[in-house]
């Protein structure tokens, strides 16, 4: 259940809210009701909250100014605005908050019913996205697959022995070509080595073969591009470099432990 507190100074439209708006079937519940913002203020600072419904137009704290402290210390609280005014220095005022909807007086109660699903909606998208990343994260310290950033991220070329700085540039070309096919030999034909020893060089410096760390690569790209829900997976899949979506699933599996449609939906 996500955390409502709801804060309006008149009596009638605080028991109002509470009583006709169906929180539990929202995925939420209220955790305080209160008709003064110093006492919201005092709530916030012992009870987590997910929603702040305010009035705008409060005596001694009004409610813009409730939600600036609110937004101060928690940035992830998602804020809805009712108020009796149609001033529009107040809506704009509501808008530089990143308020979801400004619900006007008397209430019309589907309004804010609508703003709540909304919120509710994004709140169990973070919250998924959130899941799958704690995920990953408890995978590769699992040592299930280095993390490519692991293996270089903090490293300077001379952390990598005397060819470091040949090895970032190696890397910084697998980067930018991961959409494109990559072989061991065409990157030692650029830099006019031979496969095997560069090969040896690489595996030397980073812990991994060519390949593995190629792969790491394109699963960590891959892993980001899937965030962007108007990327279809094959596109992702093309966007790092596999034509084949059931090798790209397979190797995504391999490395995450779920499917590339899991990761998304944070499964």
């Amino acid at each position: 259940m996500y955390k409502v507190l709801i804060a309006d100074d008149e009596t009638l439209d605080l028991e109002g809210m509470k009583t006709f708006i169906p929180w539990e079937s929202l995925g939420m519940e209220i955790v305080g009701a209160v008709t003064n913002g110093f006492s919201a203020c005092e709530l916030i600072e012992t009870q987590k909250i997910d929603v702040l419904v305010t009035d705008v137009n409060m005596p001694n704290m009004s409610g813009l100014e409730l939600a600036k402290r609110v937004k101060e210390r928690f940035h992830d609280v998602r804020i809805v605005f009712v108020s009796g005014y149609r001033d529009f220095q107040y809506v704009k005022e509501a808008l530089t908050l990143q308020a979801y909807s400004y619900v006007l007086k008397p209430m019309n109660e589907d309004e804010l019913i609508q703003s709540l699903e909304r919120i509710r909606r994004d709140l169990d998208d973070a919250r998924k996205r959130e899941q799958a990343e704690h995920e990953v994260r408890q995978m590769l310290s699992g040592g299930a697959r280095p993390s490519p950033s692991a293996a270089i991220d903090g490293k300077a070329p001379d952390g990598m022995g005397k060819n470091g700085k040949l090895i970032q540039e190696i890397i910084g070309m697998m980067r930018s070509g991961l959409d494109q096919p990559l072989t061991l030999k065409e990157v030692a034909d650029r830099f006019s080595f031979s496969p095997n020893y560069l090969g040896q060089i690489f595996k030397e410096a980073t812990g991994q073969t060519f390949h593995e760390y190629l792969v790491a690569l394109r699963m960590e790209k891959a892993g980001e591009l899937l965030r962007d829900p108007k990327l279809r997976i094959y596109e992702v899949a093309y966007r790092v470099g596999y034509r084949y979506m059931p090798y790209f699933s397979k190797q995504f599996k391999e490395t995450y432990r779920m499917t590339p449609l899991e990761f998304r939906n944070g499964q």
